[in-house]
């Protein structure tokens, strides 16, 4: 067989960024070398009168493998690439994965090595990737990660990328898996880029709750520095939710506290932080957290009460406070009109609002 074959494949209709890696490899394309069992298996041959690039076995490794025709025509490197021009290949690549077998899987991933990256960025191939995942065996999803790890920042916040990078996350099972996608966020400034933009969020939302805890606690000590930051952004505070509903650790837990403790003031009057201070409330109400937060709010109330989104913290305050609570954030309100003659109408319209929820129990007003 000659060493090379001029392949023609027909371009009506490709995408821009497959077109120039199609064009070089319909030219002059050379024997692959791939060793199966110590021997070079592979090499190019036409199939059809389309002349797509197909490796072939030899007979008596074609039986062995059980492999089809069919199925080198279709997960060739060049035939992959190519049905990702329109949607329709695309779907029909995605079905001939049903069912295959772990050699052809590694066929595959052996032809598309140093191309998962564009493939998961292109809007028909993502959905093939994130097929293909779940088919792999841990080792073959290790292979791709491995390829993938050194850009995952970039392709989790590109619209398609992100598909991919989330599969897998949820299909990650083994150590190796957690730490290589936890290497790629291994500084503050990564964490945040991530958690702030509206594909990466998703992503980082899948980390903590995908990866146990017990692996990412280096991710868990760099995540809450910078909780202040996130919770005060559309994307970030879905972000900063999540890791509260998943960790347990009381160290970290604790460090998160405090630092919600610090900045109440600017997290809970901001139109996205507002959101994570009321989770915390009916999240932590009967706990000691949620008693720290109630002395804050509680002290804090008549400026909470003046800006627009730290106002609905307050009412839902109210709405969760028993009688007792209710008395005690009386006493307070009401012990600051005394000092502050001159405190405006939204004070008196919260007092009225304390008594008239406690009229049912107490059928009076409450006045200190």
């Amino acid at each position: 067989m000659e060493n090379s074959i001029n392949i023609e494949i027909t371009k009506q209709n490709k995408q821009a960024e497959f077109s120039e890696m199609l064009e070089s490899e319909s030219s002059n394309y050379e024997t692959l070398n791939m060793s199966i069992q110590g021997q070079s298996q592979y090499s190019i041959n036409s199939i059809n009168s389309n002349t797509i690039l197909v490796p072939l076995f030899s007979p008596n490794q074609f039986n062995k493998l059980d492999l089809k025709k069919d199925q080198l025509k279709f997960f060739s490197k060049q035939n992959i690439l190519f049905s990702f021009t329109n949607q329709k290949s695309t779907k029909q690549l995605q079905k001939s994965l049903v069912g295959i077998s772990k050699d052809i899987i590694d066929f595959i991933i052996y032809e598309l090595t140093g191309c998962f990256r564009m493939i998961i960025r292109d809007k028909n191939g993502n959905y093939f990737c994130s097929d293909l995942l779940k088919i792999c065996d841990k080792n073959q999803r290790i292979k791709i990660l491995k390829e993938l790890s050194n850009t995952i920042n970039e392709d989790c916040t590109d619209e398609f990328g992100t598909h991919t990078i989330q599969n897998l996350i949820e299909f990650a099972s083994s150590e190796e898996e957690f730490k290589l996608l936890l290497v790629s966020f291994n500084d503050f400034n990564k964490i945040t880029v991530t958690a702030l933009n509206q594909y990466g969020t998703h992503v980082i939302q899948k980390l903590i709750v995908h990866i146990p805890e017990k692996f990412r606690m280096v991710f868990n000590l760099m995540f809450v520095k910078f909780v202040c930051i996130m919770s005060r952004d559309m994307y970030g505070v879905c972000a900063v939710k999540k890791f509260i509903a998943y960790t347990k650790n009381e160290v970290i837990l604790k460090q998160f506290l405090n630092l919600v403790q610090t900045n109440f003031i600017n997290i809970s009057g901001n139109k996205y932080g507002n959101y994570l201070v009321q989770y915390l409330l009916e999240k932590w109400w009967k706990k000691e957290e949620g008693t720290i937060l109630k002395n804050i709010i509680i002290s804090k109330f008549p400026i909470l009460a003046e800006n627009r989104y730290s106002s609905y913290v307050c009412s839902l305050f109210i709405k969760l406070c028993n009688n007792e609570e209710k008395k005690q954030l009386l006493f307070s309100l009401n012990k600051f009109k005394s000092k502050n003659s001159n405190s405006n109408s939204t004070i008196l319209v919260y007092i009225n609002e304390i008594n008239n929820s406690m009229k049912g129990s107490n059928n009076k007003n409450i006045d200190y």
